[in-house]
This record gives C-alpha cells, sequence and structure tokens, in this order.
C-alpha cells in the first residue's frame, strides 16, 4: 500500500517538473528577450485595460503560427518567440482575445531580425465586428 503511493507521488512529482521545463520553454520574461541577442521575440503589451483570454499570432496570407499562441498571459506584458522557421518574414499580425471574446488586433510590419520589438495594443486596435451588442451591455454592467 506505501510502495503505491510512493510511486503515485514520484509519478505527480515527475509530471510536475516536466510540466513546468514544457512551459518555461515557451513563455518568456521580458528580461529573458531583452538579453537574447540572437533570438527574435514579440513583446506583447497589453493596453486594452481587459483580461486578455488569448493571444495568437499569424504572418503571411493569415497562417497561425502555433508555437507562439498564449492562452490566459497573466501579465501585462509578456514575450513570445519568434521560431526560426519563420525568419524571412518580416510582417506579423498579433490579435488578442478579451474575457469578452472581443478581438484586438494590431499588423506589425517593423520587426526586427534579432532582438525584441515591442507591439502596443490598446483600445484603438479593437475589431468592431467582433464586439457584439450584448457584449457592450456585459462590460457597461461591469464597469469595463
Amino acid at each position: 500500500m506505501k510502495k503505491g503511493l510512493i510511486i503515485i507521488l514520484l509519478i505527480i512529482i515527475i509530471a510536475a517538473v516536466a510540466g513546468v521545463f514544457i512551459i518555461n520553454n515557451y513563455k518568456f520574461s521580458n528580461g529573458r528577450a531583452q538579453r537574447d541577442k540572437n533570438g527574435r521575440y514579440l513583446t506583447i503589451i497589453n493596453d486594452t485595460n481587459q483580461i486578455i483570454n488569448e493571444v495568437r499570432v499569424t504572418v503571411g496570407e493569415g497562417t497561425e503560427i502555433e508555437d507562439m499562441t498564449r492562452v490566459n498571459p497573466d501579465e501585462k506584458s509578456f514575450s513570445i518567440k519568434i521560431p526560426k522557421e519563420y525568419s524571412e518574414y518580416d510582417i506579423f499580425c498579433v490579435t488578442l482575445i478579451d474575457n469578452y471574446d472581443v478581438e484586438y488586433t494590431k499588423e506589425v510590419t517593423n520587426v526586427m531580425k534579432n532582438g525584441r520589438t515591442e507591439v502596443k495594443i490598446g483600445k484603438e486596435n479593437l475589431v468592431k465586428e467582433s464586439e457584439k451588442f450584448s457584449d457592450k451591455v456585459d462590460r457597461f454592467f461591469n464597469g469595463d
């Protein structure tokens, strides 16, 4: 009985450590992105005053870069590393989806070849078609 509990506990610990390792490979702090002179990063700055549930990055004719998708980023700003297979692209489109499923989109045309490019997304980047009347009512009653 005790051996079974110990084995289960070890499996949970190993899974937790592996999960942290995987998350840390895709989540980069702004400081780490600033220090990495060889990598290519987009630093997303959320200036929408809304909680963001999802971040998507597309390139070219709307090809979504799966490695750059983030769910529930809890920081006001964060960095995402651009995979090497997209090194020939200079234009990226960043989409933030808030807790009302409203989208904010910005096309970034000045992405540096190395280092960190800041992308500030605010209320002016709201995609009007994504906001329904019920979203406006919810925002009003929630003080947003």
